[in-house]
């Protein structure tokens, strides 16, 4: 978290406790240390955002912001610009941190702990290339109703859109 913070400033950290799966891959980290992640809208300068569907059938049909687990060692940063260069084939510009989760995630009985670092970025290109893991990605000029955790991600999207009527 302090290269974070070291990077960008200080932003707000959200509490969160959620229900998942039991199946869900979340729970087949090894370990019990709290796990790291990042994501969030990648823009393409004139308001409009890319989303992924997964391919694997435990995340649902639901969109999502590309996005995933750090590997060890990693820097929210660079957990962030591999993921979505591994899901869409983007490079990203002028990232920011917009907030940290600290998630509780509650399985039937396993429970993990974890942390999520949300971001906003722009796309070197609007060229998408889908990777392995994703079935679907396509830009959207507005949130569509069947994206996971929508209400996250409402404050950002109004700035990106505000930014781009500039």
């Amino acid at each position: 978290m302090a290269d974070a913070i070291a990077r960008h400033g200080r932003v707000p950290i959200v509490q969160r406790r959620r229900t998942a799966h039991p199946e869900d891959p979340i729970f087949r980290l090894r370990g019990e240390a709290p796990f790291w992640a990042a994501g969030g809208l990648i823009h393409d300068g004139h308001g409009a955002v890319v989303l992924v569907r997964a391919a694997r059938r435990s995340t649902g049909r639901l969109w999502s912001t590309p996005g995933g687990l750090l590997e060890e060692g990693e820097t929210v940063d660079e957990g962030l610009r591999r993921e979505v260069r591994e899901e869409v084939g983007i490079a990203l510009r002028d990232t920011t941190l917009s907030r940290i989760f600290n998630e509780t995630i509650v399985g039937g009985s396993q429970i993990r702990h974890g942390y999520f670092a949300q971001f906003t970025a722009g796309a070197a290109s609007a060229v998408l290339r889908l990777g392995r893991e994703e079935a679907e990605a396509r830009w959207f000029r507005e949130l569509p109703s069947d994206l996971a955790f929508r209400e996250d991600y409402v404050e950002d999207f109004a700035r990106i859109r505000d930014a781009a009527r500039f």
